[in-house]
């Protein structure tokens, strides 16, 4: 029965970190509650503080790392096509093998990984999807320590 619940677990935490990946900001907020209902469940009340304040000073820090870098990595007008393209990237990589997702998602997006523009403007542009990408690999070791 142990086994099943921590099957169940880390599949919510998977969950999470997806929808941070894919939700932005709002996916962030949503697996910061996902988060507190988890420490809810595995904490008494003493504990549950202990581990909740850090919990939600991590979701308001990562929230606003999002805006900021979103808002600077709008400026540069290479974002939208770029995270767009890595998404479907991901998303034809979890249902076919990963040579295969990269020529479907090269025929279908039709853009190059890296635009042929500044450095800065290269660097901005994945800037956003690497702090997704950093925050839910966070919240997912969080979300284990969380129930030890």
């Amino acid at each position: 029965m142990v086994f099943i619940f921590l099957i169940l677990l880390e599949g919510a935490l998977l969950l999470s970190a997806g929808m941070i990946f894919f939700g932005g900001v709002w996916g962030t907020a949503m697996a910061t509650v996902a988060l507190s209902g988890i420490n809810f469940l595995a904490h008494d009340v003493e504990q549950f503080w202990r581990w909740e304040t850090p919990l939600l000073l991590g979701g308001i820090v990562g929230i606003l790392l999002l805006l900021a870098v979103g808002r600077m990595a709008n400026k540069s007008q290479v974002v939208n096509g770029l995270v767009g393209g890595l998404i479907t990237l991901v998303l034809f990589g979890a249902f076919v093998t990963p040579v295969a997702a990269i020529i479907f998602w090269a025929l279908v997006v039709g853009t190059g990984i890296i635009p042929k523009d500044k450095k800065s403007q290269v660097l901005w542009s994945f800037a956003p999807t690497i702090l997704r990408l950093v925050l839910g690999i966070g919240w997912i070791i969080y979300g284990n320590i969380l129930t030890l």
